[in-house]
This record gives C-alpha cells, structure tokens and sequence, in this order.
C-alpha cells in the first residue's frame, strides 16, 4: 500500500514538475517572439529613416548640380 501512496505521491509531482516547466516555456516563448518583434520594428524604421535620408540626399544633390550648371 505505501508503494502505491508513493507512486500516486509520484506521478502527482510529475503533473506539477510538468505544468511549472510548461508554464516556463511559455514565459520563455513569449518573451522570445516579444524580443523578435520589437528586433524586427527596429529594423524596419532604421530601413524608413535610410531610404527617407538616400531619397533627400538624391534631391539635394539633383538640386544643387540643377542650379551649378544653369539649367
């Protein structure tokens, strides 16, 4: 009988152990697609703000040959 008790005690601690790691697993999981979503906005405003500089340097440049060479 006290085997049983124990394999019950057991396979209780078993379900417990199984949920506290599922649930760490998930925390984990869920900072990890957080931390990959904030990366991934990162990298698309310092995308913006490049090709917003490269398209304002192109008109400053086409503006200022446009008023050196008198067209």
């Amino acid at each position: 009988m006290a085997f049983l008790e124990f394999l019950l005690a057991a396979a209780w601690a078993g379900i417990v152990a199984a949920n506290v790691f599922q649930g760490i697993a998930r925390r984990l999981l869920v900072a990890m697609i957080a931390v990959r979503t904030m990366y991934m906005a990162v990298i698309m405003v310092m995308s913006v703000i490049m090709v917003v500089i490269a398209i304002r340097a192109v008109d400053v440049f086409l503006l200022g040959h446009a008023s050196y060479s008198g067209m």
